[in-house]
Formats: structure tokens, sequence, C-alpha cells
């Protein structure tokens, strides 16, 4: 059944248990509002024979009384037998069970009537020698079974959502692998590219010696991006269990970043300038260069697929230190973020790209939060995007 199915049946199971105890606790309600009326007539008519000096008047309200009385009880099916001294049944009335004419029906009376006293001392009337057992009312021998339908009702909602939670969990984890297969072609996707394009400039290269300079610079791009590809592969190890932390510097990343993506701008972007201010005396942070360069490498990519045919800058700069925590900024002066997206900008499938994964974010939070304890977010700004993210300092760890 799918979650759907099983939402729509443990509501069912919910919603029919939440109104049998209603329905029945407004019958319940009604019952004792009319004993309330009916004790209330009997209070009366005992009262009235017990003042009377008539003594004609005082048995027929005696008789009136007695009448009421048998009444409530067949009303409320309260099981009622009397028995002897010897107790041996004489008169009984509303029982839970029919009997048949034999000599078993005095043993299985006998049997109902030990239920009866184990329930409540019989009423004795010692005066002419008998005893009556009384039992419970019907409505409350039905009231027994309440607490059992509620504690089905909430094992069914229990169940149920525990079994909801658990098949999300697993629907999340497979999203998240087929996102994370997604996203390896799309990280491998920008070197390949590379490759193709120093490739096709070798070929129609012309063979002399003046060209070996330029030839080896090609090379050494190529090399660029086949160390790439393997920095790709290595991140998706890593991705999965927790990293080994080490004294990382930032800047080194972003320069090797901005190095990397400048040589590729042509294949891009456009007329795209970098802006990066992190000085030398900045804190080393605590960190895996690899994931950490992924990361930053993701807000790079965002900010140059928003600036995608247009002019513009992407900056990045160290702020300052806020306790243990080296604080980076990397923004832009593109489009932005729409105000619809920003509360969920790091939840995987959410993107502003036409033909984007919602991945990348997800990954970057996931990379500077879980696996090295610090903090991103996307910031005010006039224009453009802005990502404030905040590192733990080496020395501070």
């Amino acid at each position: 059944m799918s979650r759907r199915g099983v939402a729509i049946v443990v509501a069912v199971v919910f919603a029919g248990a939440l109104l049998s105890v209603l329905l029945y606790t407004r019958q319940l309600a009604g019952i004792l509002r009319r004993d309330a009326v009916v004790f209330s007539r009997l209070y009366a008519l005992t009262f009235q024979a017990s003042v009377t000096e008539d003594v004609e008047v005082g048995q027929r309200l005696t008789e009136e009384a007695l009448t009421t009385l048998l009444s409530e009880l067949g009303r409320l099916r309260i099981p009622v037998v009397t028995t002897d001294t010897l107790g041996t049944p004489i008169d009984w009335a509303y029982l839970p069970f029919d009997l048949e004419e034999g000599p078993e029906d005095v043993d299985r009376l006998r049997d109902y009537v030990a239920e009866l006293d184990a329930q409540r001392a019989p009423l004795e009337l010692f005066d002419i020698g008998l005893q009556v057992h009384v039992g419970d009312p019907l409505v409350l021998r039905r009231l027994r079974w309440i607490p059992w339908l509620q504690a089905a009702a909430l094992l069914a909602v229990v169940v149920g959502g525990a079994w909801m939670i658990f098949t999300s969990f697993r629907s999340e984890r497979e999203r998240i692998w087929s996102a994370m297969a997604r996203e390896s072609a799309h990280q491998m996707g920008t070197p390949l590219s590379s490759l193709v394009g120093w490739l096709e400039q070798l070929e129609a290269r012309p063979s002399r010696p003046q060209a070996g300079e330029a030839a080896r610079d090609l090379v050494s791009e190529m090399e660029s991006d086949v160390h790439r590809l393997l920095k790709v592969s290595r991140r998706f190890e890593l991705i999965g269990r927790r990293p080994a932390l080490e004294p990382v510097s930032v800047g080194t990343i972003v320069d090797q970043l901005r190095h990397y993506f400048s040589a590729r701008l042509p294949s891009l972007g456009s007329q795209v300038r970098f802006a990066i201010e992190i000085p030398e005396d900045a804190p080393a942070v605590q960190g895996n260069e690899t994931l950490l360069e992924w990361a930053f490498e993701n807000l790079i990519k965002n900010s140059l697929d928003a600036l995608a045919g247009h002019d513009g800058m992407i900056g990045v700069t160290y702020v300052g230190c806020v306790g243990h925590r080296a604080v980076f900024r990397v923004f832009d002066n593109g489009p932005g973020v729409a105000h619809r997206i920003r509360g969920k900008l790091f939840e995987i499938g959410v993107t502003t790209k036409e033909r984007g994964w919602g991945v990348g974010l997800s990954l970057t939070r996931r990379i500077i939060e879980e696996m090295h304890g610090g903090g991103i977010a996307l910031e005010a700004s006039a224009d453009g995007a802005s990502f404030r993210i905040e590192l733990p300092v080496a020395d501070a760890a």
C-alpha cells in the first residue's frame, strides 16, 4: 500500500475511533441526565409516602416508586438476581444471557451470582432472609470496550505514522542518491568539456616550433582538468563519511578556483571578473581541503550560472572572526534569489536554474555545517546573492 493509502486508512481509523467515543460520551451523558430525573422522582415518591398519614395513599405512592424503579432497571438493563439464605436463586431479571428450562440453569445462575458478588457485595435483606445481587448496567458493560478501541486506534496511528516516516526516510535516501548521481555527472561535465576543447585546439594548431610553448600551456590545462576529475571522484568518497580535518587555507583554495575558472570563462560566462580579498594573515580553518574546495566551487559556479551571458563580478572576501569561527563571504551582482525560495534554498531539489537539479547548495550546507561544524546562510543584499560562511578556526580547534 502506498503512503497515501496508509495515511487515509490511519485517518479513517482515528476519525472512527474519535467519533465513536464522542457519540458514546454523548449517549452516556444523556443516560446520566435521565437517571437524575428518575432518581429525583423516586425521592419525591418515597418522601411523600413516608410523611403521609393516609395508609392507602402511602401504599399507592410506594407501589408507584417500585414501578418506577423496576422500569429504570429495565431501561438500563441492570441484571438482578435474588437468592435465599442457602444461595439458591429464586428470582432474576435482565440477565445478559438466556436461560433454558433445566437443572443446569441453577448452576449457571449460581456461577453468575458469584461473578456479581466479586464485583460488589450483595444487598442483605435480613428481615425476610434474602440477598439481592446486582450487576453493572448494559451501558457500563459496553463502556469497558472504549479503552481497547482507543488503544487500537492509537496503535494504528503510531504504526501507520512510523511506517510513513520510515518510507519517507527511505524515499529521501533514494532521492539523495539519485541527486548525487546527477551531481557527479554535473561535476565531471566542466572538466570533460574543457578537455574536449583543449584537444580541438591542439588538433587545429600547425606543427611548427613556435607552437610548442602554446601546446605546453594546453597540456598543462588538460592536466589540470584530469586532476580535477580525480578530485571529483575523491569528493564522492568523502561525502558519505566523516573526513579527517586539518588546518586549511581558504585563501589558497579560492585562489586555485579563481585560476581554474578564469581559464575557462569563455565557455562558462561572459566578461566575469573575480574579486578575491582574503589576506595572507587570515586564519587557517579546521577542515578537509577537498570538501571545502567543493563547497566554495558550488557557490562560485552558482554565481557564474547567474551571470551567464552578462558582465558581472564574483567576490570572495574574509570578513573577520566571530568567536572561534572565521567568517567569509561569497557574493555576486547577478539577479539574486527570488523571495519565494529564499527560505528553502538549501533543500534538495530547490533551484533557480531552468535545468538545475537543486543539489549543489544542499551539498554545500552539508559540507560546511555537518562535516565541519560551521554555518552558511543567505544574507540580505541590495543586488545579487551573498552567502555568509563560518568555519572553525584551526587554532581554536
